[in-house]
């Protein structure tokens, strides 16, 4: 089965009703008749909820994620990151998996530091604040949901995010393991052709 992972704004879509939410319905039901293995990426759980604040556990990702139908989704392990990941929700890093990761974030964002002691020095941080800078995290965040997919198995990654869509990125990330990079629409579509040709 065909490996198709959604990232934090696919789960944002159908919270919020948004446009692509129907196309990531479309998904969920794929799922549930076995024509596809969906899977969200734990790293979402990481991601600043509406109002600026963290999730205190991962059961309330878990919460979130079955209200929108995506209960039975498999959930990717990211890198562990000290301060931003869950404990039993990540995987420790060697030097291999880091190596992909910092590519991904090479090609992704260029103009934020790969390293947060480095991106705290050019912006005037202290390096052992309580909480990590908001910006890095996000920047991370989108970086873990694209290792976290490519080291898990590749296939489909799902996202509207229109970063990953850049033609001076999408093509070098797929080349990275990717599979592919679509908007939900486009994945359905994708989808639909493979399963009238097979």
């Amino acid at each position: 089965m065909m490996n198709v992972t959604l990232d934090t704004n696919c789960i944002i879509d159908l919270e919020e009703g948004r446009d692509a939410a129907p196309y990531i319905k479309v998904l969920i039901d794929m799922h549930e008749n076995r024509r596809i293995n969906l899977r969200v990426v734990a790293i979402s759980a990481s991601e600043r909820k509406p109002g600026g604040k963290y999730a205190s556990n991962f059961a309330e990702f878990k919460d979130k994620i079955a209200t929108v139908g995506l209960a039975n989704a498999e959930i990717l392990k990211p890198i562990g990151y000290w301060g931003i990941t869950f404990w039993d929700w990540c995987v420790w890093a060697g030097d291999d998996i880091v190596d992909l990761e910092r590519k991904i974030h090479e090609i992704l964002l260029p103009n934020i530091d790969f390293i947060y002691g480095d991106f705290c020095r050019k912006h005037g941080l202290d390096p052992a604040s309580v909480e990590t800078d908001k910006r890095w995290r996000n920047a991370t965040c989108d970086v873990l949901a694209l290792w976290s997919h490519i080291y898990h198995g590749g296939g489909i990654f799902v996202t509207t995010d229109r970063n990953f869509h850049k033609k001076t990125k999408k093509y070098a990330l797929i080349d990275l393991g990717a599979g592919n990079i679509l908007r939900p629409k486009d994945t359905v579509a994708r989808l639909s052709k493979r399963v009238k040709s097979a």
